[in-house]
């Protein structure tokens, strides 16, 4: 059951993360950093703190925490912009970039945590 949920949410995952990268492009005319994964990112680390948040105050099963799990992690893809942005060159946009996507996202996973508790 678990495998099937993982396979479920990697798939919805990707779906997601497609979605908004072709919103990002249509919205910005491609002008953009690779802020999609980034966005993708936020809006993850926010959903499992609050998956996690909820399992502590709540009866969360740990089935939906592994989907979304699946869902939602990316962190492969920010580790292969990170070194494209390296590689080309854009060493200030990369180390904003890692800072921000640490910070941000562990925010984000305390505020998660802190709306399901509440």
């Amino acid at each position: 059951m678990m495998l099937l949920l993982i396979i479920l949410g990697g798939a919805g995952g990707a779906a997601l993360r497609l979605g908004i990268e072709k919103w990002f492009l249509h919205v910005w005319r491609g002008g953009l950093p690779p802020w999609a994964p980034f966005a993708v990112n936020f809006t993850g680390c926010f959903a499992l703190g609050a998956v996690l948040g909820g399992a502590s105050s709540h009866a969360t099963p740990a089935l939906l925490y592994v989907l979304l799990g699946g869902a939602v992690t990316t962190f492969s893809i920010v580790s292969h912009q990170l070194l494209e942005l390296h590689q080309g060159g854009h060493h200030g946009m990369a180390g904003l970039r890692a800072f921000t996507s640490l910070v941000i996202g562990s925010a984000a996973a305390v505020c998660g945590a802190v709306t399901a508790t509440n």
